[in-house]
Formats: structure tokens, C-alpha cells, sequence
């Protein structure tokens, strides 16, 4: 969403939200605690039993499948920075700025988003 969307940057409003949201997807990629997988039913530890039905139990603990809402998304990583050089590809000397301004927030996020690019063979000019 965030490449398909060039309407946001019509005003400076639009690009700060959007160098806001590029930090954001890239502190959520580069993250080695997030998963992109949500929480499993075996981390939710918070439920209290409270006596013993063996139709509950089984419904209880009963692993739900995972559902992947992006199946052709192999990498988000990789597919982020690969969205990132077809917009400015698409759009030479727009979006640098604007990536610059987002990354800079946080040196970790910047550092990251150029391994993460350097690990996808993208080079953004």
C-alpha cells in the first residue's frame, strides 16, 4: 500500500505521513522480534481454567491454522524493498528525500533498511 499509493504525496502533510509509514513498515521488517505471523494460541497463557468438560477442553486447546493474508508474499522484507525501487524508479529524485527523512529518525532503521536492500540486490537511486 505504501508504493501503490503516489495520491499521499500531493501535499507535505501526505509525504510526512508517508516517510512516517516507511519508518514504520521497516522498524516492523528489520524487527527479529516480530514474526508477521501474529500470536499463537500457545502464547496466550493469560485464559484461567476452571474445572473440567472434556467438549471445552478439546475446542480449548485446539491450535487454530495459521492463516498467511499474503500467500505470494514469500519475504516481506525482500518485497518491501523491492516496491521501493519500482517507485523510485518510477519516480526519480521524489522519493529518496522522503526515505532519507524517514529513516533518519533512528540509525538502526537506516542501517537496516540498506541491509535490507543490499540482501534483496535493490539499489535505489
Amino acid at each position: 500500500l505504501l508504493c501503490d499509493t503516489p495520491a499521499l504525496l500531493a501535499d507535505t502533510n501526505g509525504q510526512q505521513f508517508w516517510s512516517q509509514i516507511l519508518a514504520c513498515a521497516v522498524k516492523i521488517v528489520i524487527s527479529p522480534d516480530s514474526h508477521l505471523t501474529g500470536v499463537s494460541a500457545e502464547d496466550n497463557d493469560n485464559d484461567a481454567e476452571i474445572g473440567y468438560d472434556a467438549s471445552f477442553s478439546l475446542l480449548h486447546f485446539a491450535k487454530r491454522p495459521a492463516v498467511d493474508p499474503f500467500p505470494e508474499v514469500q519475504d516481506a522484507g525482500a518485497s518491501l524493498a523491492k516496491s521501493m525501487q519500482t517507485i523510485c524508479a518510477s519516480h526519480p529524485g521524489v522519493f529518496a528525500p522522503l526515505i532519507q527523512q524517514g529513516l533518519s529518525v533512528d540509525p538502526k532503521l537506516s542501517a537496516g533498511f540498506e541491509s535490507l536492500c543490499q540482501k534483496s540486490g535493490v539499489y535505489l537511486a
